[in-house]
């Protein structure tokens, strides 16, 4: 075990002293090119020797514990600051290692069942993938159709899928409903050159089937175009959203079609902070180069669905990351991240900043009637900046519904939550612990002046809103 670890840090261009008390051993290391002291480890004298006085990183491997143990003992006394990694083969003198100064304590009995499980983890990555790859190879054609509205996660996830597909000879494309309002979002998709077809400009009934990303419902254009003529067309649906209730996607969807039951081949995981995390894992485990544009998109996309790895995030997440990492491009993530704002977008923010009141630390504005729903959950976030302020509710009128978006960093409180609590009855709502949306059919407000409307809608949500979480109407104040 030594020989190959020194072999590894050689080879990385660390500086690498050997300590040995089998002198033939030692001759032979010698040979190999290795500075090699010959002497008993458990001997200051011979530690000395090796330089473990100055050594930036001790591995001590014998595979003796009370060797290891003493050695570990004399170590610390020649050098504090060492970073000491031990061997270690009874697991029940672990602490004892780590009590005599051990920084890292290692099992190989433990290493080698991480190591497997690793490896299973792999197997089942490999055959999901290749099962999703039999499944293109009985079709001519295929639409991927992402949520409503797609977002980072949800269009890096079908361009990877599309990749993928690219490896079978079927006809591919990236089909969806809905607008690409946010501005981040458009960014993405002009500076990564992804074409994304409107699904008013195709036919659908053309496709011999649909592969469904980043929601666990069917997005509602396939639902009001297709109906029916769905049955035995969806491929696959590759998710990370709780289908219990949807998730927010339900929100934004609009559709009560569970397209997990009804998909061929289905690979839901709501463990994982993004679907772009699940195309990744595909793509690595197949041995499919990620080219620079595809890593930029699904590192963008991991990035944005876990709030830069603060919500949901899981260790699959970070791992997915750093592979992508030095494959992307970070000169284009960094102009995505920071795009020009649109006026409409402008005016919505606008409107959000005057129209707000503060009750405690929640802040609640109604923006009125606009036409781009993406400007909520940016005004949203841009209001949750605000000092004092850690919870904000913005809600508008678009295309006859209610919209509301919501965003806290209060850790007590679970806004997908409270916006079922406040509005499930009435309408589809549901998020995140930190970010939900809802919606809500204005019904009986439709055709009331537009005035007395937002005058209604906003006593309505706000005092739903209140009674979930307890604050007193008397209690407001700017």
């Amino acid at each position: 075990m030594g020989h190959v670890v020194a072999d590894a840090l050689r080879d990385r261009g660390e500086d690498v002293v050997i300590v040995d008390c089998d002198e033939n051993r030692a001759e032979v290391l010698k040979e190999q090119g290795f500075d090699v002291v010959i002497g008993d480890v458990t001997e200051q004298r011979v530690l000395k020797e090796a330089g473990v006085e100055e050594a930036v990183t001790v591995y001590v491997l014998t595979p003796d514990d009370d060797v290891n143990a003493r050695a570990v003992e004399l170590i610390r006394e020649l050098n504090e600051g060492a970073y000491v990694v031990v061997r270690v083969a009874d697991e029940e003198r672990v602490e004892e290692f780590k009590e005599l100064g051990a920084d890292e304590v290692l099992s190989p009995n433990q290493l080698l069942v991480e190591k497997l499980l690793y490896n299973i983890d792999n197997v089942r990555n490999r055959q999901k993938a290749q099962e999703l790859l039999a499944g293109f190879e009985r079709v001519d054609s295929v639409a991927i159709v992402p949520h409503n509205n797609p977002d980072p996660d949800s269009i890096a996830s079908a361009v990877a899928l599309q990749e993928l597909a690219s490896m079978k000879d079927v006809h591919v494309d990236i089909v969806y409903g809905g607008e690409i309002g946010h501005q981040e979002n458009k960014a993405l998709v002009n500076m990564l050159d992804i074409e994304m077809i409107r699904a008013s400009e195709v036919d659908l009934d053309e496709y011999d089937a649909f592969a469904i990303v980043d929601t666990p419902v069917v997005p509602k254009v396939l639902e009001e175009e297709l109906g029916d003529d769905l049955d035995g067309r969806i491929l696959a649906v590759i998710d990370h959203h709780d289908s219990s209730n949807g998730g927010m996607m339900s929100v934004s969807e609009g559709s009560s079609l569970n397209a997990l039951e009804l998909a061929e081949f289905t690979d839901h995981r709501p463990e994982v902070g993004a679907t772009s995390t699940i195309l990744t894992q595909y793509l690595k485990t197949l041995g499919r180069d990620v080219d620079k544009r595809i890593a930029t998109a699904l590192l963008y996309g991991i990035r944005t669905d876990t709030l830069n790895f603060t919500r949901n995030v899981s260790p699959e997440d970070l791992k997915a990351a750093a592979y992508l990492y030095p494959r992307a491009d970070h000169e284009v993530l960094a102009k995505i991240e920071s795009p020009d704002i649109s006026p409409e977008t402008l005016d919505v923010l606008g409107e959000a900043i005057r129209n707000r009141t503060v009750v405690r630390s929640y802040l609640f504005s109604n923006v009125g009637f606009v036409k781009n729903e993406d400007a909520l959950p940016q005004a949203a976030d841009y209001l949750l900046n605000l000092e004092g302020v850690h919870t904000v509710i913005v809600f508008g009128v678009v295309d006859g519904k209610i919209k509301i978006s919501a965003r806290t960093d209060d850790i007590r409180l679970n806004l997908g939550e409270v916006m079922k609590e406040a509005f499930g009855d009435v309408g589809s709502a549901g998020g995140h612990s930190k970010a939900a949306a809802a919606e809500i059919p204005l019904g009986i407000f439709k055709d009331v002046q537009k005035d007395e409307v937002l005058e209604l809608v906003e006593e309505a949500v706000r005092k739903r809103i209140f009674e979930v979480i307890g604050i007193e109407e008397e209690e407001e104040g700017d």
